[in-house]
């Protein structure tokens, strides 16, 4: 949506077995329709091939993942990022960031 800030923890960011594993948080400009203010993704990155895998989302109804979150474990399976989007513009600093 436009307005919101998107962040990565390049702090927290580690490679394995030729995968890099970071968190994201998003913060909403505006509470969505189910209250939510941010959100927090831990995902796992393939470089090589450009994908990712979300591991698991927690939702918060507070800014900057304040309060308690509502966690959700989504499916396993690997997504591309679209073109010009945010999820492209994330991986691509990751990948570049662990090279």
């Amino acid at each position: 949506m436009k307005g919101n800030t998107f962040y990565v923890d390049f702090e927290r960011m580690r490679k394995h077995g030729g995968y890099v594993y970071f968190w994201s948080l998003t913060d909403n400009l505006k509470p969505t329709k189910h209250e939510v203010l941010s959100v927090k993704v831990f995902r796992q990155g393939d470089c090589r091939l450009f994908r990712y895998k979300v591991l698991s989302v927690s939702f918060y109804k507070e800014p900057m993942g304040g309060g308690n979150g509502n966690p959700f474990t989504p499916p396993d399976k690997w997504e591309y990022a679209p073109p010009d989007s945010v999820s492209e513009d994330t991986l691509n600093s990751v990948c570049n960031y662990v090279k």
